[in-house]
């Protein structure tokens, strides 16, 4: 198989068995990826409508991150922020996980997300690492890393809030990026793991469907020399 072929297929591994057994062999489990969402679910829950209307989808994100950390860190895995990208990193040290916002796609098998905000220079550095590593192997991965998790392969987990008659549905998936995409947004991917959706009864609302930013977005400013 050729390079081109293998960026250009997407493995998904859809809800249930599949994806509980490959989410094993990453030393992961719904259970747990759930529990983190819903400990971010009830930090989110706090907002009113006087907050900033950016401050749940920032909560919501950050929370994400820190109960994955808490999770996962007594099993022998470590955070890492490497270029202040915030990382959960594998105890292999082989692979890392952060988080991020997707567009309405996200957790449907049949169709293609992308993340909902364009990224940064450092997340896009380590989604290049990506397709170096799958274009190449570890053999071309970079030689020096200065911060701990820099030159490793990056999983998203991805999520988006939609509403319902009842309330709120959280829809996530942990996905593999083989290519920065245009226009900053991450859109192509390697490999999806599809979790299950989520409902929240009642809760917090208003901006559900809309309040989905994050952290990890905006931090690299482009800078150009005007001609």
């Amino acid at each position: 198989m050729g390079c081109v072929e293998r960026l250009a297929m997407t493995v998904v591994h859809a809800e249930g068995l599949p994806a509980r057994d490959r989410l094993a062999e990453l030393g992961l489990s719904v259970e747990r990826i759930e529990d983190a969402l819903r400990r971010a679910e009830s930090e989110r829950n706090f907002c009113t409508p006087l907050d900033p209307v950016s401050l749940p989808g920032n909560i919501f994100w950050g929370r994400t991150i820190r109960f994955l950390r808490e999770t996962y860190i007594p099993y022998g895995w470590t955070s890492a922020s490497p270029s202040n990208v915030p990382l959960l990193v594998a105890p292999s040290g082989e692979f890392a996980i952060t988080a991020s916002s997707g567009s309405p796609e996200t957790g449907y098998a049949a169709l293609t997300p992308s993340t909902r905000y364009a990224k940064g220079n450092a997340v896009m550095k380590r989604v290049e690492a990506n397709r170096q590593l799958l274009l190449f192997g570890e053999a071309e991965a970079e030689p020096e890393r200065q911060d701990a998790g820099d030159g490793i392969p990056t999983w998203f987990l991805l999520y988006h809030h939609s509403k319902t008659d009842q309330g709120t549905r959280l829809h996530a998936e942990l996905s593999f990026p083989n290519d920065t995409g245009s226009r900053g947004k991450i859109s192509s991917w390697y490999e999806r793991i599809i979790l299950p959706w989520i409902d929240f009864e009642g809760g917090f609302t208003p901006f559900a469907d809309d309040d989905d930013d994050d952290g990890d977005g905006g931090i690299d400013i482009p800078i150009e020399r005007l001609s």
